[in-house]
């Protein structure tokens, strides 16, 4: 038990300094902290992390490709769907976009979670980026 610590404390203080750098909008590194965290050890949130890094990093095919990897483990997590449909509304595949917007507002509401404190002020980012497309 004592050898298992170290190890769930290295991946919770990892996935804190990536969750951190990615609030203070160092999308880059963020990125690259939670790319550090071994993938059996990620929770579906630093997954859907990584895609909120990508899209602010301008890679939607990228941040896609996470949203579906997330969403094959958890077909109702809202945030997957949410960011799936802001990567799908960047490749202009608006239709889709509104689709995966309509299932993020449907997806099982589970109690917000300290980890899904990033979800509003990057909501409101990527809804101001959104508009400067339309």
């Amino acid at each position: 038990m004592s050898q298992q610590l170290p190890s769930i404390t290295l991946k919770t203080s990892t996935a804190q300094m990536a969750l951190s750098l990615l609030e203070s909008g160092n999308y880059h590194q963020a990125l690259q902290v939670f790319r550090q965290v071994p993938d059996g050890d990620r929770t579906l949130d630093d997954w859907v992390n990584q895609a909120v890094c990508l899209l602010h990093l301008d890679q939607p095919e990228a941040a896609l490709q996470i949203c579906n990897q997330t969403l094959d483990l958890s077909a109702t997590h809202p945030q997957a769907w949410l960011f799936k449909g802001v990567a799908l509304y960047r490749l202009g595949q608006y239709d889709e976009a509104y689709a995966c917007y309509a299932q993020a507002a449907t997806a099982d509401q589970q109690p917000a979670q300290p980890l899904q404190r990033p979800w509003t002020r990057g909501w409101q980012v990527l809804k101001t980026a959104t508009k400067r497309f339309s």
